[in-house]
């Protein structure tokens, strides 16, 4: 599925890029204000004009699985959850809006709050991390994959991956669950993040109860349920780029 072709129109694309999540208002609209409101629209206007003459094309992240995903898999009964590396995610606002509580763990401080959210800004790997209760489930987004290759301030560890499973592992509870996911492909390292096949995805992740794949067609294609076998050994189109990813890989872990 190409989302260039000629049913979709560029006006119409445009509409979409705006993040109907969140918005941003000035408190007061000043001279200041208005001025720079004026200046924006005339910039993004010459913008979008001169992409629309050198022509366009949509690509579609991971994301638009990932958060459902968690939201299928998230359990009544999960009254707390951690989310690692939620920092750039409006998930941790959702699980608190559906009543769970949540605690954000990233280097980078979440910005927003919710009576049932608490943001821990911490290093994963700090031994001194400590929570007073353990959680019923810890979900963790498109950032297992970045660990130990230094592309946040981290620290560089070759097996980073791993050892963060390792710890996120240490914070669940007897019949917790982990909920993450990883690219998925032919296994490689490429700008700051890795890819996994499914080889590898068992090597890091412990008590895999389910792994979920869905793959694209190509870059600009559409999502869909995939399997092991079609998304093993597939290399992405442009390798050396950093994103978008073409496949992903969504694992159900389960404590004993």
């Amino acid at each position: 599925m190409n989302y260039t072709g000629p049913s979709t129109s560029f006006d119409d694309v445009i509409q979409h890029l705006r993040n109907k999540n969140l918005a941003v208002f000035p408190a007061s609209r000043g001279r200041l204000v208005k001025l720079a409101e004026k200046l924006q629209r005339k910039v993004n206007r010459l913008h979008w004009n001169a992409v629309r003459s050198a022509g366009w094309q949509v690509i579609v992240s991971e994301q638009v699985v990932e958060g459902p995903l968690v939201l299928r898999h998230i359990r009544e009964s999960d009254r707390r959850v951690l989310d690692f590396g939620g920092y750039e995610s409006v998930l941790p606002l959702q699980l608190s809006a559906l009543g769970h509580q949540v605690t954000v763990l990233d280097q980078r401080r979440y910005p927003f709050a919710h009576p049932n959210l608490t943001v821990e800004t911490a290093d994963l790997y700090d031994p001194a991390l400590r929570f007073a209760e353990p959680f019923d489930t810890v979900v963790s987004i498109s950032t297992i994959e970045h660990l130990g290759l230094g592309g946040y301030g981290d620290v560089t560890h070759e097996q980073g991956d791993a050892a963060g499973v390792e710890r996120l592992w240490s914070f669940l509870k007897s019949g917790g669950r982990l909920l993450a996911s990883v690219p998925a492909g032919r296994p490689a390292v490429q700008r700051g993040y890795r890819v996994y096949d499914e080889a590898r995805i068992r090597s890091v992740f412990p008590g895999i109860a389910a792994i979920h794949w869905f793959k694209k067609d190509h870059r600009l294609g559409g999502w869909s349920p995939s399997s092991a076998a079609a998304v093993n050994d597939t290399v992405y189109g442009e390798p050396t780029g950093r994103l978008p990813v073409e496949a992903v890989a969504f694992v159900v872990c389960q404590k004993p």
